[in-house]
């Protein structure tokens, strides 16, 4: 997530957070491995494939054999320090897209210019930032841009929002290879954001 405007961990107490989703648009993914039940990636991934809406051609032979170990893929580039994320499925899985949540404390005497943030971030387009209002989280700022490989050819589109709630920092990440995928997204992505609630532990 390298050049991502995601908060740096603070050394304060543990915050958690609540959100809404739709299982028709959304697949919640685990933290970490092994979860908190002792399930490990593959067989995680061997549960989801099996137990979940999965869309064609992965839902025949011969590709659905190989589905697990596509999703455990999709799983193993999400960001290790993510606070949590959810797989974008508006067709079945195998995920489409992803949203990433990064939460961390921080001081309320700190400034914040959260449209500051957004300056050295590198795009194919202009990043305009857009103020926007979580019933959550309160003010923050909303942004568009697509990244490129040294090519200069379009490789991922991100969708994002940023928060300074009291005591906290919220960064919500959309990215999908598909810059369609992400307008598909929007609607039910700030449904999400909307949604989103901290808790303090």
């Amino acid at each position: 997530m390298s050049g991502s405007p995601r908060p740096a961990p603070y050394a304060g107490s543990v915050l958690t957070y609540s959100l809404d989703y739709e299982s028709k648009w959304w697949l919640p993914v685990p933290t970490a491995f092994p979860t908190e039940s002792g399930e490990r990636l593959e067989e995680w991934a061997h549960r989801i494939a099996s137990s979940a809406n999965v869309a064609a051609p992965w839902n025949e032979p011969p590709w659905s054999a190989q589905l697990p170990e596509l999703l455990a893929a999709q799983q193993g580039g999400l960001d290790a320090e993510r606070s949590g994320a959810l797989w974008y499925c508006p067709y079945g899985l195998p995920a489409v897209g992803v949203v990433q949540l990064f939460i961390a404390e921080r001081d309320d005497d700190d400034d914040v210019d959260l449209a500051a943030e957004l300056g050295p971030l590198p795009s194919t387009v202009a990043v305009r930032p857009t103020e926007v209002r979580s019933a959550g989280l309160g003010a923050g700022i909303g942004y568009s841009r697509i990244l490129a490989d040294d090519a200069g050819e379009a490789t991922v589109a991100e969708l994002g929002y940023l928060f300074a709630p009291s005591g906290a920092r919220v960064v919500v990440l959309a990215r999908s290879a598909d810059p369609q995928m992400i307008g598909l997204m929007a609607p039910e992505l700030w449904a999400l954001v909307d949604s989103l609630r901290l808790e303090r532990a």
